[in-house]
């Protein structure tokens, strides 16, 4: 039996179709997914192998889109304007979670999609030689693990909160003889940061910010140790990272997002004009005026910013007929934009978060002087306590706004949800209401017998 992964909408792993494609992601059975064993004999061929981990990535079901947009319209970032085209209202009026298929499914399914690839690339660790094997099989490693870490904080309850024995199923290998029952939360967290550590040993130093590199699994281990809230570790490794890269000024955000993949970015999906989620699917079809642009950022959020920080830039005030009237997101503006994974600016928030609970005083001094110095000239903050990590959680809002951070930083946090304005439906959101949490997919529910009794309270 093959019930996990293959069951997990493997279809065509080596044909490394176009992710924009819908019809892959059609749930099928163990039964029909087709895979050519032992077709990679060296590392020209290794390495097509690892790009279609890539590939995986830039599904609109992943990166492409909903890894970005389903974190801002569940939260207090992002809504749906008046008149719209029926795009995401499910999102935002959290009536996604149904585990009988959709975008929930569909999301479930790439991830693990990309967790097959990755582990069918791993399959050949120690059988293919080259210069270059062991940096693919370590990109292979880290993909595989920043996988797991965007699955689990979907579809599993945060990090030392409740519900902690329904994680997620870990797929080791390409193919299991056996169901694959669900691990705890910190065993996943477990084998994410494992993972992560031994591939950072491995990766070539940053280059092509399109490829993960040694300073990006740093980053993103700073982010995981983060939300493990081992506040030590992360500290250290976000200081491993930041030296790599410059922090873009405030004059030159706007410039930098019509190029993310430069400056401060240490890890981003590369988009071209060839190879993009399509016109209809990408992400700035759903944030830009270019195309349906029926989502936009609320004005409780823009009002959280200065008239003197730059960031306010970054959006535009929009003409409609919500009240009151929304503010377009800049950040995305053509269909081949590329997606930023993790950046500079992120990690030095990861760290003064960190320290807030280790050294607060630091914590103070490294806040003021981001946002100062980077942001807004204007800026000083003098509070302490619980005002001071209210002071860093809004510094950290305001700066990953529509990157795909809030909705995980709210959970984490245990935060409420209040969707003020413009909000017509569950418009209060408690961390208690069990849609804080995705359910498990109903097909792979039937089909994995390894699951069950093992759906997400509620569902």
């Amino acid at each position: 039996m093959k019930k996990i992964i293959m069951s997990l909408g493997l279809i065509g792993l080596l044909g490394f179709q176009s992710c924009s494609e819908d019809e892959f992601l059609n749930y099928e059975p163990s039964s029909s997914a087709q895979v050519n064993e032992g077709t990679i004999t060296n590392e020209e061929q290794l390495q097509t192998a690892l790009l279609g981990v890539y590939d995986g990535l830039q599904s609109n079901f992943a990166y492409g889109n909903y890894y970005i947009t389903s974190q801002e319209l569940l939260t207090d970032n992002g809504f749906v304007i008046f008149e719209n085209s029926n795009r995401f209202t499910d999102f935002y009026r959290y009536e996604h979670a149904s585990v009988t298929g959709g975008s929930i499914a569909n999301m479930w399914t790439i991830g693990y999609r990309v967790i097959a690839r990755a582990n069918f690339v791993l399959s050949y660790e120690g059988k293919i030689q080259g210069d270059a094997s062991a940096a693919y099989f370590a990109e292979a490693r880290a993909l595989r693990a920043l996988t797991l870490f965007n699955l689990v904080n979907y579809y599993a309850r945060p990090y030392g909160t409740t519900d902690q024995d329904l994680g997620i199923p870990i797929p080791m290998a390409f193919e299991s003889d056996q169901p694959i029952a669900r691990s705890s939360v910190a065993e996943v967290y477990d084998e994410i940061t494992t993972q992560l550590e031994l591939a950072a040993n491995l990766l070539p130093n940053l280059n092509e910010r399109s490829r993960i590199s040694k300073e990006a699994v740093y980053a993103l281990l700073s982010r995981v140790y983060l939300y493990k809230k081992d506040y030590v570790k992360a500290s250290q490794y976000a200081d491993m990272a930041i030296p790599s890269v410059e922090i873009v000024s405030g004059d030159d955000l706007s410039s930098f997002y019509r190029n993310p993949l430069s400056a401060e970015t240490l890890f981003g999906i590369d988009f071209t004009e060839l190879d993009n989620p399509g016109a209809n699917d990408a992400i700035f079809a759903t944030w830009s005026t270019n195309r349906y642009g029926d989502t936009a950022a609320t004005t409780e959020f823009y009002n959280l910013m200065s008239a003197t920080d730059a960031r306010t830039g970054l959006y535009e005030l929009w003409d409609t007929n919500d009240v009151p009237q929304p503010y377009g997101v800049l950040k995305y503006q053509s269909v081949d934009d590329d997606i930023i994974v993790i950046r500079g600016s992120e990690v030095i928030l990861n760290k003064i978060e960190a320290l807030y609970f280790t050294d607060p005083t630091s914590a103070l001094n490294e806040l003021v002087d981001y946002v100062s110095t980077y942001r807004d000239p204007a800026y000083t903050f003098a509070g302490s306590g619980q005002a001071l990590l209210d002071e860093i959680l809004n510094q950290r809002r305001i700066e990953l706004a529509f990157e795909g951070h809030r909705y995980f930083d709210m959970n984490r946090y245990q935060l409420d949800i209040n969707k003020n304005g413009n909000c017509t439906a569950n418009c209060e959101m408690p961390f208690s209401d069990y849609r804080r949490v995705f359910p498990i997919p109903l097909n792979e529910m039937n089909t994995n017998p390894a699951l069950a009794g093992q759906q997400n309270p509620n569902y």
